[in-house]
């Protein structure tokens, strides 16, 4: 992505925070950087400064050439990619994503009235991320997140995003090895943290939850002196961090204990769910919410209602009245527990992602709420578990009642191995696929031939059952 900034950074200040090498003097002495550039294809400009980021896929070295006559500096990490007669517009650094990070906190930092709230947490960051933004957007102007753009360079567009109307910034982080959040919070500085909760995620890296926890949590260092900590603390992780070991105002939130931010009542339907919500002050006054309305299901995103209402009323917004009637007007994320009907089925779209936790809670929830309804669980591998993968996948079979679906599609290499499990009387109703067409062409069916069906689509993204789902509904809107 590129982009146009708002407020312009010397070039000189960003050298000295980044520990970069330009390879010759400057030749103006007060140049300002005023536009970024990670992607070649689509810059139009003149000017600005080039990052060369190294991902997975991609090398941005590779692509210095199409763009070194339109640009002013280019942002190396292999000094082989230096052009000899060009070589007064090379920065050498040690890692080309932390300098942009380190030029998107210099960014950040130049707006001094903007506060930042960062989401951080195993499962339900988009969720609470899109609450939070959707309540503050009505009555201010608000930067956020971009879709799923929450690691190290998600984070950074999102901070070139903020300009001069922006009040409000709301980040989403995401980590999957060790040592990201320290770079995430050096970046950010939040104001505001809001910790949903700690789970089995990116276990190939982060090895144990425990892990998981000490790195998640690192972002309360980074946190402003005077800043809000929101805690979920059902989560048995979460609280054990305690007031006097961090010595900053937090609201706590929970679904059964009289704290901050609780709930006295929870009502679940098969379309709507009905949340009574207590908030208590910081005098220790109570004060009932109007009842929420939400469409969103499911009690992990009741955890997700707490943590926006405890972020907002304490940070921000004191009127309830308000808060209330926003959240009811929220609409689910997409592929987020959206919900839509096809031919006269129900479908729920939680294809986005998953990992053990997330998955486990779903598809109990889905039994909870569903449990008068015809279902069909459709259910992709989970990724990023490393030598966990096999058994968190086989301890599934656990949470499916079998004998309360009317199928089970099971699609990817470890749900094979669920699926070799099974005893032989479940698999009369459970099919595996190694590909997304043929599970495609069975759904379809399964949809234009029957109605009444509550069908849950749940895995990791790259396994793309989200484009199972788009394609059912092309189809059902060709009928």
């Amino acid at each position: 992505m590129n982009f146009k900034l708002k407020n312009k950074i010397s070039i000189t200040k960003f050298l000295n925070e980044s520990s970069g090498k330009l390879l010759s003097p400057l030749t103006k002495q007060n140049y300002y950087i005023t536009k970024v550039v990670t992607d070649t294809r689509t810059y139009k400009g003149k000017g600005g400064i080039f990052f060369a980021i190294k991902g997975k896929n991609f090398d941005g070295h590779n692509f210095i050439n199409q763009i070194i006559d339109k640009i002013d500096f280019v942002v190396i990490s292999d000094p082989n990619f230096v052009i000899e007669n060009k070589k007064q517009k090379f920065i050498i650094v040690k890692d080309t994503i932390l300098a942009l990070d380190t030029l998107a906190a210099l960014y950040k930092n130049s707006f001094t009235k903007v506060k930042t709230i960062a989401v951080v947490g195993s499962n339900g960051k988009t969720t609470t991320k899109e609450l939070i933004k959707f309540v503050l957007s009505k009555k201010y102007n608000v930067t956020s997140t971009y879709e799923n753009q929450n690691n190290l360079i998600g984070a950074a567009y999102t901070l070139f995003s903020i300009n001069s109307k922006t009040e409000y910034c709301v980040l989403e982080l995401c980590i999957s090895m060790p040592g990201e959040m320290d770079i995430l919070g050096k970046t950010t500085r939040p104001d505001c943290v809001v910790m949903t909760n700690i789970g089995k995620e990116h276990l190939e890296f982060l090895k144990t939850t425990e892990i998981v926890f000490q790195e998640e949590k690192k972002i309360i260092n980074y946190l402003n002196p005077t800043g809000l900590l929101v805690l979920n603390k059902d989560d048995v992780y979460l609280k054990t961090i305690h007031w006097n070991e961090n010595k900053r105002c937090y609201g706590i939130y929970n679904t059964t204990n009289n704290l901050d931010v609780y709930t006295e009542d929870i009502k679940f339907h098969p379309t709507y769910t009905e949340i009574t919500v207590v908030v208590r002050d910081l005098l220790g006054l109570k004060f009932k919410l109007p009842v929420i309305k939400t469409k969103l299901t499911g009690i992990y995103n009741v955890y997700n209602i707490l943590a926006c209402i405890t972020c907002v009323y304490f940070f921000c917004i004191e009127d309830l009245n308000f808060i209330s009637q926003t959240i009811n007007e929220f609409e689910p994320v997409s592929m987020r527990g959206s919900r839509f009907e096809l031919n006269g089925n129900i479908i729920i779209d939680e294809s986005y992602n998953a990992n053990p936790d997330s998955m486990q809670i779903t598809i109990s929830e889905f039994f909870k709420i569903f449990k008068d309804q015809q279902k069909v669980l459709v259910l992709g591998d989970m990724l990023e578990l490393g030598e966990h993968t096999v058994g968190e996948h086989l301890k599934l079979k656990n949470y499916i009642d079998f004998d309360r679906i009317n199928f089970l599609y099971l699609i990817g290499e470890n749900m094979k191995v669920l699926y070799d499990s099974l005893p032989q009387k479940y698999k009369k109703i459970t099919k595996h696929y190694s590909d997304t067409i043929s599970l495609f062409n069975d759904l379809k069916n399964l949809v234009l031939t029957n109605k009444g069906l509550y069908i849950l689509f749940k895995s990791s993204h790259k396994i793309g059952l989200s484009e199972v789902v788009k394609n059912l509904q092309k189809v059902v809107q060709q009928l």
